[in-house]
């Protein structure tokens, strides 16, 4: 999807979540139901679905006159005073917006309002129009509520659609070409995120399939793990400059998919785990190193797809998931046992939805309630909620992720759930690529532009907090690091933001030439938070 559409959709998303819904106490306000928009006929806006019906419950409800509610689909009889029903229609020289509302009343028609655009850069314009034309038409006011909507910031109506990346009314943080974007316009957001260091890598003269971070040799600095198909590079940010310090040969023929680091054994050193296949069948491998000692190597061709997992409650525990056809997944995700000088064996099978896999997902209590919810990554790169009872609670309108599909098993990018905000929820970290090779060749995916997203829930769904620039050649992995607490202010947050990107022409070139480098990027990040 282009870029352009998935920054106006969470600039949507964001401004109606947080424009002034405000829920009467005195009972006098009438309901409302909004139902998800037909976007059967809108092309490639049919990402802004539930955007645009956000948007219509928002700027409807800022009247004071009805309560806003959502249903997924139309059921049997009216389950509210007034229904509203939204239809996106993409021509080729134009954009229509119809939003038919229905009301209780004895005797009453529906009533449909219509909206007419040059094109999808002035989607707020036709929301406008209808809004305004609902509101006259059924509460007599002469004036959209617009601007009250928006949280009453004249500003957010200044928003320049048109521009490929709409950076123009928000925060930067720049250095070596990187920044961290913050919608601080359009977002109530409790925290203000600042980049406080950027750094970059020379070109690299390596081909990453993934990459990782953490301190894997108890020195208290962080270390930078990339992988390939042949070869391990430890790296590390000292002296602001991105460092190579050593390098790790891996046995022949691996197809490299997915690096993870943890200290499972507990012995103050980071294990690296390498998941792979060789010969379409996996192939993990499990090993330590340290500057002084190099590299010691625990476990060898493990017939399991291996991962650290973090289960919410109880730490990191070694899950794995075995293959199928093609080495391809089987059903069932289990908990590993390990022993030092035995073998790596399944256990007890972990309770996760039946789509999910290996690399798909991550625990993370979105709601603060201390029950974690299933957070994964489709194979058609939806982002999906399932709750604790394992039932789908969320399906993203918008593609995320984003990941060259090989011939084996390939992983998707990672999610990291991390609590940026400091607010006792779990936020999601995750990729987004753009997809630019032609959707019909299913079994081939090449990207471009990527970004890193900081996603807060909110109970319906996601709305962004912040994004990186853009990535040229898309991003291969990233990874999350973060503290709590400093001099100035202990509610504060300070992150790391590891990222790993292809360099030097792109992934077209790289697909058929095979010459591949890639590129390190850091970002020192602080989430602190707004004075009330």
């Amino acid at each position: 999807m282009n870029d352009l559409w998935k920054k106006l959709s969470l600039v949507l998303f964001c401004l109606c979540l947080f424009s002034g819904i405000s829920y009467a106490q005195d009972g006098q306000r009438k309901e409302m139901v909004f139902y998800p928009t037909d976007v059967s006929k809108a092309g490639d806006l049919s990402y802004l679905r539930d955007s645009i019906r956000l948007m219509l419950a928002s700027r409807l409800s800022a009247s004071g006159e009805v309560q806003p509610l959502f249903k997924k689909k139309v059921g049997k009889g009216q389950s509210a005073f007034y229904e509203v029903k939204s239809r996106l229609i993409q021509n080729i020289d134009n954009v229509e917006l119809y939003a038919t509302v229905l009301s209780s009343e004895a005797g009453a028609q529906p009533v449909t309002f219509r909206a007419e655009v040059k094109d999808g850069t002035q989607i707020m314009k036709a929301l406008d129009k209808v809004v305004a034309d609902i509101n006259k038409s059924f509460f007599g006011a002469e004036d959209t509520p617009a601007t009250v909507a928006a949280g009453g910031n004249s500003e957010t109506r200044k928003i320049d659609f048109q521009t490929p990346h709409p950076d123009r009314a928000v925060r930067r943080n720049s250095g070596y070409g990187l920044s961290i974007i913050q919608d601080g316009e359009n977002l109530d957001s409790s925290v203000r995120v600042e980049a406080s260091g950027r750094y970059k890598s020379a070109v690299l003269q390596i081909e990453s399939q993934g990459m990782t971070a953490g301190d894997i040799d108890g020195d208290s600095y962080d270390e930078i793990v990339v992988a390939t198909h042949a070869k391990i590079f430890i790296y590390q940010l000292r002296d602001r400059r991105i460092q190579h310090l050593d390098t790790i040969s891996l046995p022949g023929g691996l197809r490299v998919h997915a690096v993870n680091v943890a200290d499972l054994d507990n012995n103050g050193l980071m294990e690296i785990y390498l998941s792979s296949t060789r010969n379409k069948e996996p192939r993990s491998f499990v090993l330590e190193w340290s500057p002084s000692a190099g590299v010691k190597w625990l476990y060898k061709d493990v017939h399991w797809y291996l991962r650290p997992l973090d289960i919410p409650g109880e730490g990191f525990v070694l899950a794995g998931q075995q293959s199928g056809v093609s080495g391809m997944t089987q059903p069932g995700i289990y908990r590993m046992h390990f022993q030092p000088g035995e073998n790596i064996s399944g256990g007890e099978r972990l309770p996760v939805p039946k789509p999910v896999n290996l690399f798909d997902f991550v625990f993370a209590d979105l709601d603060g309630d201390t029950v974690a919810e299933v957070v994964s990554i489709s194979r058609k790169e939806e982002l999906l909620v399932f709750g604790a009872d394992l039932q789908p609670l969320y399906t993203s309108p918008a593609g995320f992720g984003g990941r060259e599909l090989g011939r084996e098993f390939t992983a998707p990018i990672r999610l990291v759930a991390t609590d940026f905000n400091n607010d006792g929820s779990d936020d999601i970290l995750i990729v987004d690529n753009e997809l630019y090779s032609p959707k019909l060749f299913n079994k081939t995916r090449l990207y471009k532009n990527g970004q890193v997203r900081g996603l807060q829930w909110d109970g319906m769904g996601f709305m962004e907090v912040w994004h990186t620039n853009l990535f040229q050649n898309a991003v291969i992995d990233f990874q999350f690091l973060s503290s709590v607490g400093t001099e100035k202010n202990s509610a504060a947050v300070k992150g790391r933001l590891f990222i790993v990107e292809p360099a030097k022409g792109d992934l077209l070139e790289g697909f058929f030439l095979g010459i591949r480098n890639s590129r390190l990027s850091v970002y020192g990040m602080d989430f602190i938070p707004k004075e009330n």
